[in-house]
């Protein structure tokens, strides 16, 4: 496999092999039930199950009665967001490939109700938590919560500038932090748009919600794109707080104001998708778009054209599932270096209808793809593969550049980080993954882009 951050075989990345052959990953005695479940990202309506019990969410198979098996919650601020439901898919398989309950809980979009269901998460039976909060902020409340209550925690998407998954107070139970690249995802679809319209034109960005780090980090890498292509001028930049019918009135307004657009760049498909809504009761055929988020209903204008030219996938089914192998991994003893605990997860330009179709046939077929059970370290200590690439975080660039937050006075990592990192961790890290990233259902998806790679270079 391509490394995804360099290709250089330097000798500080030596040790992978060490780590790959040797019991790097020791078995601990088994902690607790196996574990668990689904992640949660996106906006969207609110619906009932703020405050059901766990059981009465929406539940999916497994063996509740296999031998070390537990209940998976996936704690999601709705149901109704296509992404959950791409999530859904991978869970639930990751679930029962693992002798686990899936069950999906709805928050409704409040930290408050979220912090209030997590605490009787055990007395509900949940034995593992992974989510996406609506308040990053609030992610040390919940570890320290789920940490008194054995129960182990990831995260995705955003973080908390300065707070690291190995802190002690969380007791090694938060397992991962998971985030696309996204100031390079949104950079390499921001390209793709603009390589669409010729290398120059008037493009509009929609920016996600104010003040989510999520959004702040897209539009920096529409930013980098941008000084890549003299020929971009940006007319405006407008939040759509990532909806597609908060976006309508937006992109309308800017076809008032501006009759030379040439493209609009969104934070997410919901966004395009309202653009494209408008741009279609307009009968306008010119101006071109681009989004994150491989829904459905994006590939399809892709496939049909004329408007969707760009599609940035983020391998939401993979991810519902492979939060749940981590998981799986940690509660049976697969021991995590403190960088592992950070990853970046790869993402793909799809920008072809070719791309589009076959990504789509994927997406659609009445499985995932993936082999659940050989990603998990634990199943398979020597020939674990991923199946999507990932790359640790290195957390004093990411909070510096992509976060853009100072680092504190006297501030330091908890010690072991500071130890893994002093001694290159994070390269030795790289080079792991990569060598463990073989296999993607998605592989004839990918050769038929106009690069042939993911984000991270990758070719299967």
């Amino acid at each position: 496999m391509t490394n995804p951050q360099h290709s250089e075989d330097s000798a500080k990345s030596r040790p992978f092999a060490r780590l790959n052959g040797q019991p790097h990953v020791r078995r601990r005695q088994f902690l607790q039930g196996l574990g668990i479940g689904a992640l949660a990202l996106g906006a969207g309506g609110a619906l009932a199950g703020c405050s059901e019990p766990l059981g009465s969410g929406d539940g999916a198979g497994g063996t509740a009665g296999a031998a070390g098996g537990g209940v998976a919650l996936a704690s999601v601020p709705t149901l109704t967001n296509e992404y959950f439901t791409m999530w859904k898919a991978g869970g639930t398989e990751a679930a029962q490939a693992l002798g686990l309950t899936y069950r999906m809980q709805s928050y409704e979009g409040s930290a408050a109700a979220q912090i209030d269901q997590l605490r009787s998460a055990k007395a509900a039976g949940a034995s593992q938590v992974v989510t996406f909060p609506i308040n990053n902020d609030a992610v040390r409340q919940m570890g320290e919560i789920l940490a008194g209550q054995d129960i182990q925690l990831a995260t995705s998407f955003a973080a908390t500038p300065w707070m690291v998954p190995s802190e002690p107070g969380y007791k090694d139970m938060y397992s991962t932090l998971f985030t696309p690249r996204e100031v390079l995802g949104q950079k390499a679809l921001s390209e793709a748009v603009f390589k669409a319209i010729g290398g120059s034109g008037n493009v509009v960005y929609i920016q996600g919600a104010p003040t989510n780090r999520t959004s702040n980090a897209r539009e920096k890498g529409f930013d980098m794109a941008v000084a890549n292509f003299p020929g971009i001028n940006v007319l405006a930049k407008q939040d759509g707080k990532e909806t597609g019918q908060d976006t309508r009135p937006v992109v309308q307004t800017m076809l008032s104001r501006f009759n030379n657009i040439d493209a609009i760049i969104c934070h997410n498909s919901s966004e395009a998708l309202g653009a494209v809504s408008v741009l279609e009761e307009k009968g306008n055929e010119h101006i071109k778009v681009g989004g994150t988020d491989e829904q459905i209903a994006i590939l399809d204008k892709l496939i049909q054209g004329p408007n969707v030219v760009a599609v940035q996938s983020i391998f939401g089914t993979w991810l519902g599932g492979y939060m749940i192998v981590r998981n799986y991994d940690l509660a049976n003893g697969v021991e995590l270096d403190p960088v592992e605990r950070m990853i970046f997860q790869d993402s793909l330009i799809i920008d072809t209808k070719e791309s589009a179709a076959e990504y789509k046939k994927i997406a659609t077929s009445p499985t995932t793809g993936f082999d659940w059970k050989k990603m998990s370290r634990h199943l398979h200590p020597d020939d674990w593969d991923t199946q999507v690439a990932l790359a640790p975080v290195d957390p004093v660039k990411f909070f510096t550049e992509d976060l853009a937050t100072p680092r504190p006075a006297d501030f330091k990592f908890p010690e072991a980080l500071e130890a893994s990192l002093a001694a290159g961790a994070v390269e030795t890290f790289t080079d792991l993954y990569a060598q463990h990233t073989k296999n993607n259902p998605y592989a004839e998806a990918v050769k038929l882009t106009t690069t042939g790679a993911t984000v991270f270079g990758t070719k299967f």
